[in-house]
């Protein structure tokens, strides 16, 4: 916050206009019937700090994602309240990384006409090789094989 100003303004990053809307109606309506006590008292974030992060991940995965030392700064917290904090949530940070980076994986590769190449860099891989050995660590198959799978099944459906 700066204070005096000659204009108010509020920035954040674009990326998060890419994301999907998780509201619906029924939220919105909930949403604008508290508004006014909101406006009063400070508005508290309570989902869990696992799925922040994921958010913040997400918004970011085609970029080097940051540590866990950079992810504590960014949260202003030191890396062992960090840690102890997903601990408490049953969660570990490469985890979150890993969990998030194979669900992205899994859609590219059931939804789009990406190669295998471009959805590794896409994820963050300086390598494709290195894609595949992650992405069979995750699943038990190999990116191609999975995709394969899913286009056998997908015309079985047809």
């Amino acid at each position: 916050m700066r204070y005096g100003q000659p204009c108010t303004a509020l920035h954040f990053d674009a990326a998060w206009l890419r994301l999907p809307v998780m509201q619906d109606a029924a939220g919105l309506a909930g949403f604008l019937r508290e508004a006014p006590h909101k406006l009063l008292v400070r508005y508290r974030d309570n989902s869990c700090l696992a799925e922040r992060i994921r958010l913040h991940l997400r918004s970011h995965l085609d970029e080097e994602l940051p540590s866990l030392e950079q992810m504590a700064q960014m949260l202003r917290l030191t890396p062992q309240t960090l840690r102890r904090r997903l601990r408490d949530e049953g969660r570990g940070y490469q985890n979150i990384k890993d969990n998030l980076r194979r669900d992205v994986a899994i859609g590219m590769l059931e939804r789009s006409g990406l190669t295998l190449q471009q959805v590794a860099l896409r994820l963050g891989f300086s390598e494709p090789s290195t894609f595949h050995r992650a992405f069979k660590k995750w699943t038990g198959v190999a990116p191609g094989e999975y995709r394969q799978r899913g286009m056998q099944l997908t015309g079985a459906d047809s």
